[in-house]
C-alpha cells in the first residue's frame, strides 16, 4: 500500500464517521503507527506531528533540526498527488502556536488514544500530550477503526505475499513433523527442530523476527514457550508437539502468515484426542460464525467472535485452561495493529471490515500439555476465508 492510498483511505473514513481529522504524534518511536502511514524516517529526535484532515492537505510539522529528513517522503507523496503542507517549530510555545492555528476549524480529532486503555494496540499517546490537546478546544476520540481502514486493509498484492507467506509455512510444519520421525532416536531437541524451520525458512526467502515455539509436553503448557540452546527438551516417543510458526515474505510490503499444528511421536492418547477436539470445534464455530454473519449482512466486532469460540470451549469443560483472547490482526507484523479477536484480555469493538485479517487460534493448556490450533482467516469480497490447510486431527508422527 503507498502513503497515496493510505491517506486517501483515512480521509475516505474521516468524512464518513464525522471526524475533522486524525492527528498522528510521535517521540522517538513511541507511535510506530505513524510511520505505517507514512513511511520510516530515520533520526527523529524531536515530536512531530502529521494531521490528516478529513478534506484538504495533509500537514506535517516538526522540529527544525528533523524537518529537512521528511524531504523525500515528502517529494514521494507528491508524485502520487498528495502534497504534504511542512510546518516547523523551534520552541514549545511555537509547537502549541501552530498545533493551535492546524486544529482551529477542527471539532474532533482521532489520536491513538483508547478510553480507559481498552485497547493497548491503539493507545500510544501518553495523558499529557491527550490533555494539551484538547486545552486547544478540541475533543479527542480513538483512531482505533481509522488506523484499520487505512493501514490495516490488505492490497492484491499484499493478499498474494500472504499467500506465498502461507504456503511455505504449511511446508514447512509437514517437513518438520517428517524431520522429528526420521532423527527420533538421535536425541533431537525443542531447539534442534527450531533450528531446522528457520533453516527451511531461508530457503523459501522467508523473514521470522523471532520463534518459532516448539514445545514439548509440558512446554505447551506455556503459550509463548520458546526453546533455547541451553533449556530445550528431547523429543521422545509417545510425546506431544506444539509448534507456531509465522514468517513474511522477504519481499518489501509483503503482510505476514501464522500458523500453529500439533503433533504426537507414537498414539495419542483419548485425552489429547479431547482436547483437540474441543480446539478445533471452537475454532471451526468462530469460522462458522463469521461466515453466517457475512452471510445476512450483519457487522461483526472483534468481540463476538472470541465469546462464541470461549462458550465452546466452557462447554467442553476446558474454560479456565483458556487464558488467551482468540486471535489478532494480521499485517506488516505478526501481531498488527487492526482488530483482534478478542473478549477476554480485552473487549474489541473494531469492525471486521473486508480486506483484514486475522489468526483464530483457540488453545487449552493443562498442567501436563497445551494444544493449539491456530489458522488465518481473510475478509474478502466474498466473506471471511481461511487461507491455509486446516488441521482436522493431531498429526501422528511416522518413526
Amino acid at each position: 500500500m503507498t502513503i497515496g492510498e493510505a491517506l486517501s483511505g483515512a480521509r475516505e473514513y474521516l468524512d464518513q464517521s464525522g471526524i475533522d481529522g486524525w492527528l498522528l504524534q510521535d517521540y522517538r518511536g513511541s507511535n510506530p503507527i505513524l510511520w505505517n502511514l507514512i513511511g520510516g524516517v530515520n533520526h527523529i529526535t524531536r515530536p512531530c506531528w502529521f494531521l490528516v484532515p478529513s478534506n484538504g492537505d495533509p500537514v506535517l510539522l516538526a522540529h527544525e533540526v528533523d524537518a529537512g529528513r521528511f524531504d523525500s517522503m515528502v517529494e514521494a507523496t507528491g508524485t502520487e498527488g498528495v502534497k504534504i503542507q511542512v510546518r516547523r517549530f523551534g520552541s514549545r510555545i511555537q509547537m502549541l502556536e501552530q498545533l493551535g492555528e492546524m486544529l482551529a476549524a477542527r471539532r474532533r480529532v482521532a489520536m491513538e488514544y483508547s478510553p480507559e486503555a481498552v485497547l493497548p494496540r491503539v493507545s500510544r499517546i501518553d495523558a499529557g500530550t491527550v490533555e494539551m490537546v484538547r486545552s486547544l478546544g478540541v475533543e479527542v476520540v480513538s483512531s482505533g477503526d481509522v488506523l484499520q481502514y487505512s493501514t490495516e486493509r490488505w492490497t492484491p498484492e499484499q493478499r498474494e505475499s500472504h499467500r506465498v507467506a502461507m504456503e511455505g509455512l504449511i511446508r514447512t510444519v509437514h517437513d518438520t513433523f517428517t524431520f522429528i520421525g526420521e532423527n527420533i532416536n538421535w536425541k533431537l531437541t525443542e531447539h534442534d527442530v527450531a533450528e531446522f524451520i528457520r533453516g527451511r525458512f531461508e530457503r523459501l526467502n522467508l523473514v521470522a523476527p523471532d520463534g518459532p515455539i516448539v514445545a514439548i509436553d509440558a512446554h505447551a503448557s506455556d503459550p509463548h514457550y520458546e526453546p533455547s540452546r541451553d533449556n530445550s527438551a528431547i523429543v521422545r516417543k509417545n510425546s506431544l508437539l506444539l509448534i507456531d510458526l509465522w514468517a513474511v515474505s522477504a519481499e518489501p510490503g509483503s503482510v505476514f502468515g501464522d500458523i500453529t499444528w500439533t503433533g504426537f511421536t507414537g498414539e495419542p492418547s483419548p485425552k489429547h484426542e479431547d482436547v483437540f477436539a474441543a480446539v478445533a470445534e471452537a475454532r471451526d464455530t468462530a469460522v462458522s460464525f463469521m461466515g453466517d454473519a457475512f452471510a445476512q449482512g450483519r457487522e461483526l466486532e472483534g468481540w463476538e467472535v472470541d465469546r462464541v469460540a470461549r462458550e465452546v470451549i466452557a462447554k467442553s469443560g476446558y474454560a479456565d485452561y483458556f487464558v488467551h483472547r482468540l486471535g489478532h490482526s494480521i499485517g506488516f507484523e505478526v501481531h498488527s495493529n487492526g482488530v483482534n479477536l478478542d473478549d477476554w484480555e480485552t473487549h474489541d469493538t473494531r469492525v471486521l471490515i473486508p480486506g483484514v485479517a486475522v489468526s483464530v487460534e483457540p488453545g487449552i493448556y493443562l498442567p501436563e500439555f497445551g494444544i493449539r490450533s491456530e489458522i488465518n482467516v481473510f475478509f474478502g469480497e466474498h466473506g471471511p476465508e481461511v487461507t491455509g490447510e486446516i488441521q482436522r486431527e493431531i498429526v501422528k508422527i511416522n518413526f
